[in-house]
């Protein structure tokens, strides 16, 4: 390919992304872009050519209503689809044998040299969150018997909604949980 074919395509591709911010106000930048974004439930959304960022896929999918806010039923029932996703043997349960293949197939970025979510150095660490739970499948097991029934993994779907809802609203805001995003350099809250 040509010089002035990549020039071209590089001023198309700079045309679209400013023509796209037809507010004019200056797009919100996401720290997370270019790491796996791991939902409060634990799903992994992964970076992939021409896709949307990760964050924004997954509040894209949550937001079902598409009115730029996630409230908490349509965060339950982004919960429940990801229970359904990991209850492999569909018996209403995920079980300890579930749990570890979400840890070794599902969300292995988890586990990466002890990294995970709470590294000191969020530049660093393989996944990013909104927030500082090591391992949220596991962290919905609210009885430690290692078996997550639907109703505790509802229970901290909730408990997540209102740690996130800092105003209680009744709903989460993008913009405001962007903010909420490791930024680059920095620890994480605890």
């Amino acid at each position: 390919m040509g010089l002035a074919t990549r020039l071209s395509g590089l001023a198309l591709l700079v045309a679209v992304c400013v023509a796209g911010n037809v507010t004019g106000a200056p797009p919100i930048p996401n720290p997370a872009a270019g790491r796996v974004f791991i939902s409060p439930s634990g799903e992994p959304f992964r970076p992939t050519p021409g896709a949307p960022d990760p964050f924004e896929a997954w509040f894209a999918h949550a937001d079902t209503n598409h009115d730029g806010k996630i409230d908490r039923e349509e965060f339950r029932a982004d919960a429940g689809r990801f229970f359904k996703q990991l209850d492999a043997d569909n018996d209403g349960v995920i079980d300890g044998f579930e749990i570890a293949a979400y840890e070794r197939s599902v969300a292995p970025e988890l586990a990466v040299d002890g990294q995970g979510l709470s590294g000191d150095d969020p530049q660093g660490a393989p996944a990013v969150a909104l927030l500082s739970e090591p391992e949220p499948v596991s962290g919905a097991d609210s009885d430690l018997n290692s078996r997550i029934n639907l109703a505790e993994w509802i229970a901290a779907a909730d408990r997540r909604f209102d740690l996130l809802d800092k105003k209680k609203q009744g709903y989460l805001d993008h913009d405001a949980l962007v903010a909420l995003l490791p930024k680059p350099g920095k620890a994480r809250r605890p």
